[in-house]
């Protein structure tokens, strides 16, 4: 299957560079070289391929066609652009840009639709079989109810409308082999204890995925299930910490794109000071409020002051104005070039308040592994007026986001602020 699939892969980005080989012939003047040609078309074709076979990641269920599509164009162009610059320094090629950059909008297209349309068939052969059924399998029930063969538990009584029960754990054998699942879940506590390891290891020597319901509920909503969390896996797993080569490579965009913003959106902020300073009152143009950053060490997070000093705290009507412009946190700007913030992490808290929680939540302390963002995963799924049982699911993101961060989720992330997808912010997990 994954022989094929990379075939194909391959096919189709020869389709989309052949495409652009000849829209370039018929419409540029002189075209090119047989040799040309094949030299351009060959190295476009497998360094693309290479891109692609590289980010070949399993397409996860709720994953933004987009976002894939503009992963592969921005990898598989760099690369080639790379490549034909090298070429055209060697005088073996000349005039690639837009072979390279058409070919690349196609095979991406392309490639995208393909991997898309596989992962839709892979997710409907699939059958999935739950042994026990917890608050967690109550939660990513619904996510596979088409393709659920039914539930192995000895509490009937605890299963929802539409879920099959197929007996208790004696039954196993007789379930898998009448019902033979593709899938096999399992979500009940200290589950070693009721469930044979060895059955489920033949499990998956026939082919079986198995998986716990933690894992499959993090790769449906994209955040870590705290209620999963052991004591044991916070102390002896590196996993829900910053990865430092991350780290290292996002402070270096971090602070180029930091200084650049702050350089372009300058007069806007000299603009928004000077209003704040003539009609919003006696008191200072910026206020900020102590927060923990990265390993708890405090830091001023700045914002223009949009409130009066008298005691009322009414907001001024030019605060008024910056929160409907959203220019009220501007100067975050600042603590990003400081070193304080970055441009994406978990959103920047109160030390008393992360003191208060860590002390609640002990696995809220893995969020301060990196350093807090102006943009961030939990921004995108969680309002900003977050309660106790709304910052449970926050700090699940945010430890999905310190666990997988990487350039790319930090891109889907700056592009979903600004472009989101349909269906975020909906409320579709629970």
């Amino acid at each position: 299957m994954r022989v094929r699939d990379s075939l194909i892969n391959f096919l189709l980005i020869s389709a989309g560079f052949a495409a652009a080989l000849v829209v370039y012939n018929n419409f540029f003047a002189g075209g090119l070289t047989s040799s040309e040609m094949l030299l351009t078309s060959g190295a476009s074709i497998l360094a693309f391929w290479a891109a692609t076979e590289l980010r070949n990641d399993p397409v996860q269920e709720s994953a933004t066609w987009w976002v894939a599509f503009i992963e592969r164009f921005s990898l598989g162009t760099g690369i080639n652009l790379l490549l034909h610059a090298i070429l055209t320094y060697a005088f073996l090629v000349r005039r690639t840009p837009f072979l390279v950059a058409a070919g690349g909008v196609v095979s991406a297209a392309l490639v995208t639709l393909h991997v898309q349309f596989a992962a839709d068939r892979e997710r409907s052969r699939k059958r999935f079989l739950l042994v026990g059924f917890d608050s967690v399998a109550d939660k990513i029930f619904r996510m596979f109810r088409g393709s659920l063969v039914g539930v192995i538990t000895g509490q009937p009584a605890a299963l929802p409308a539409g879920a099959a029960h197929l007996g208790d754990l004696s039954r196993f054998e007789e379930v898998l082999s009448r019902h033979q699942p593709t899938n096999i879940v399992v979500s009940m506590k200290e589950w070693e204890r009721q469930v044979s390891p060895s059955a489920l290891l033949a499990c998956r020597l026939k082919g079986i995925e198995v998986e716990e319901s933690p894992a499959v509920y993090e790769r449906f909503f994209h955040r870590v299930c705290c209620e999963g969390l052991r004591p044991v896996e916070l102390l002896l797993s590196s996993a829900l910490r910053g990865d430092s080569r991350t780290i290292a490579v996002q402070s270096v965009y971090t602070d180029l794109v930091g200084i650049t913003l702050l350089v372009v959106l300058a007069p806007v902020m000299l603009f928004a000071a000077l209003a704040v300073r003539l009609f919003g009152g006696p008191g200072p143009v910026l206020e900020g409020s102590v927060c923990a950053g990265f390993q708890y060490i405090p830091f001023r997070l700045l914002r223009f002051r949009t409130t009066r000093l008298d005691g009322t705290g009414t907001v001024t009507g030019v605060g008024r104005i910056l929160n409907r412009l959203r220019l009220t946190n501007l100067p975050q700007l600042l603590n990003v070039v400081r070193g304080d913030m970055a441009l994406v992490g978990p959103r920047p808290v109160r030390a008393e308040f992360a003191a208060w929680l860590t002390d609640v939540m002990p696995f809220y302390s893995h969020r301060f592994s990196v350093k807090p963002g102006i943009l961030g995963w939990a921004r995108l799924h969680t309002p900003s007026d977050v309660r106790l049982p709304d910052e449970c699911r926050q700090i699940e993101y945010d430890l999905f986001y310190v666990k997988e961060g990487c350039v790319w989720l930090d891109a889907e992330i700056i592009l979903d602020s600004f472009l989101p997808s349909p269906g975020r912010r909906s409320g579709v997990a629970p």
